[in-house]
């Protein structure tokens, strides 16, 4: 019987609820994240906006009377102020750009919290990831301060000459105020996309961490590939602003 009782003893279980012993149930597969589907719409919505403004409207509008004609569309464009491009430009790019970084602080944090109450230790090494997320904002405000201070000046120096807003404006300026509204689209889109990747992957880097301490370096260089995509538009935003030229404004 001595035998027989070590055999029937109680084995507790670690993965099992250490008061009743009731085994914990673990979904086999995680639901789809919340953030995820959000950004999905986002993009279906954008598709169908592109598809109507390139596509439908064109087509329908040039051959029958229902619509506007797509060139009167043109036309309300085309009288748009070009300041107010340029200021467009540099909203977009300090805008958007916080909307990716701060996505991806949201993902990449609530896994780093998470992960943390079972792993202490992984915190503090982790917290890289949000570095590599707060420096998407960084990028966008950078080039929304350059952008800035060319159309401050040249705006303030165009009106001092006695011209209008809008009357009389050269092709040069005007292709400049574009080119910094193209400008802030590249570098606000582009660190979009990239605070989101920066932060799915600072998410999966915080949880493999807290698994095994030795993937941390490996998924570590996949973040540092993601985060390199924002400087990528940085450096084309840069470029792009260098490019516009206000010296008409002085005229």
């Amino acid at each position: 019987m001595g035998g027989m009782s070590s055999v029937m003893k109680t084995v507790v279980d670690p993965d099992l609820d250490r008061f009743n012993q009731i085994p914990l149930c673990r979904a086999a597969r995680q639901e789809e994240d919340v953030a995820m589907g959000v950004l999905k719409q986002i993009f279906y919505w954008l598709g169908y906006i592109v598809f109507l403004l390139l596509v439908f409207f064109p087509l329908v509008g040039g051959h029958f009377t229902i619509f506007t004609d797509w060139h009167q569309w043109w036309d309300v464009l085309a009288n748009i102020d070009p300041w107010i491009f340029g200021g467009l430009g540099i909203s977009f790019s300090i805008a958007v750009s916080i909307v990716g970084a701060a996505w991806g602080i949201l993902l990449s944090g609530s896994s780093i919290a998470g992960a943390a109450v079972r792993t202490p230790r992984m915190v503090s090494r982790n917290l890289i990831s949000i570095i590599f997320c707060e420096a998407v904002g960084i990028y966008g405000l950078i080039i929304a301060l350059l952008m800035n201070n060319k159309v401050s000046q040249s705006q303030n120096q165009y009106l001092a000459n006695g011209h209008g807003v809008a009357a009389g404006m050269q092709y040069q300026i005007a292709a400049s105020l574009y080119t910094l509204f193209c400008a802030g689209l590249t570098v606000g889109l582009g660190n979009f996309g990239c605070g989101i990747a920066v932060g799915m992957v600072g998410s999966s880097c915080a949880i493999a961490d807290a698994a095994d301490k030795d993937l941390f370096v490996q998924i570590l260089i996949v973040e540092i590939f993601a985060s390199a995509l924002g400087i990528f538009a940085l450096i084309i935003g840069i470029l792009q602003t260098n490019t516009t030229d206000f010296s008409a404004a002085t005229l």
